[in-house]
């Protein structure tokens, strides 16, 4: 019976030492997990301004093709730091779905109350999820967005390409009495040219020129003939064939 009671008096005493340790325990993983969720808001709401600035760019910059693609990589960017954003929690959500599964439920009405260490670590560990979710929520909402403006960007970059394609020009420019004469210069000057240089090949060196000419027949003729001798049995049908195979 003494000993009975030794044992019950040792345990009494080492659940009031334990409950100390337990509370420094949660208030510092509370602490931890506080330093997270304030660098990730913090994550979040620079994504969300650097958002804003590219949403503006892309209604500044909508007829200009290269600059919207430009924007388009940046936003992609932003769209994955927004997700690494809100996985940064996942160790931290199993944890506390973990402990909570192991508090389990509160005891229901009318069964005997449960320590009040448990019900504070369990309402500590649900206050803190719910902060979790509401960032991760934000990154979510954040992608969400940015992906809207990508498929934005993309919808006004092939409207782009249509209007570009059935682009229409005005010809009242290319039909003026101005495109006329600038036409009529332009012919006048190649006339007086090939003119020129005609006169001046006649004049000077027409013996040159029907060397350069006699040469360049000599040379046609002798391809010619070499050409009907090398290669004429090639090209001339075989009599004896009467369904040649073209392969």
């Amino acid at each position: 019976m003494f000993f009975r009671l030794l044992r019950l008096i040792l345990v009494l005493m080492l659940a009031v030492s334990a409950q100390p340790s337990f509370d420094a325990m949660a208030q510092a993983i509370g602490q931890g997990s506080a330093q997270l969720i304030v660098d990730q808001q913090k994550v979040v709401q620079d994504l969300a301004a650097k958002t804003d600035g590219l949403e503006k760019k892309v209604a500044d910059d909508a007829e200009d093709d290269a600059a919207l693609v430009d924007v388009r990589l940046q936003l992609e960017d932003l769209s994955r730091a927004a997700l690494n954003s809100a996985l940064a929690f996942r160790s931290r959500l199993a944890d506390i779905n973990n402990r909570i599964e192991v508090l389990g439920p509160p005891p229901a009405q009318g069964q005997p109350q449960e320590p009040a260490i448990v019900t504070n670590e369990r309402g500590a560990l649900a206050a803190e999820k719910a902060e979790i979710n509401a960032v991760i929520a934000s990154a979510q909402n954040l992608s969400i967005r940015i992906n809207g403006l990508i498929d934005k960007i993309g919808v006004m970059r092939s409207d782009l390409f249509r209007n570009f394609l059935a682009k229409r020009y005005e010809l009242t420019d290319a039909l003026s009495p101005q495109a006329f004469s600038d036409a009529h210069d332009q012919f006048t000057g190649l006339y007086k040219a090939v003119s020129s240089w005609l006169i001046f090949a006649f004049k000077f060196k027409l013996q040159a020129v029907l060397a350069a000419a006699l040469m360049a027949l000599g040379l046609a003729a002798v391809l010619l003939v070499g050409g009907r001798r090398l290669f004429g049995r090639i090209f001339e049908p075989d009599p004896s064939i009467e369904a040649p195979s073209y392969l």
